[in-house]
């Protein structure tokens, strides 16, 4: 669960930043939800829901498993830095530990 979490949370970062970079956010305006178009009264929740819900499935990751070494820091990292420290903490300690059980 915590992969297939993972692979959305990257893919609705990496989407997120291209349109960043695409300049696609400067044309935006908000007017109002009641004006707001289906897709963005769709998207905006669902971006919430992932970002905070991988969030909290992360912290939650990094209180249960004793094996990162520099547990302060890291500790203090995933709830200062948020989503990049997360996107990081995914790749780095949760995504490796994932694999090498399934492996075994």
């Amino acid at each position: 669960m915590k992969n297939l979490a993972g692979y959305w949370y990257s893919f609705v970062v990496l989407i997120v930043v291209i349109f960043a970079l695409c300049d696609a956010f400067v044309d935006y305006t908000y007017t109002g939800w009641n004006n707001a178009q289906l897709i963005e009264k769709i998207g905006i929740p669902l971006v919430f829901i992932t970002f905070v819900g991988f969030w909290l499935m992360m912290l939650e990751d990094f209180m249960t498993h004793d094996d990162t070494k520099p547990r302060f820091v890291i500790g203090l990292s995933l709830f200062f830095l948020h989503w990049i420290a997360i996107l990081i903490y995914f790749w780095a300690v949760v995504h490796p530990r994932k694999t090498a059980k399934s492996v075994l």
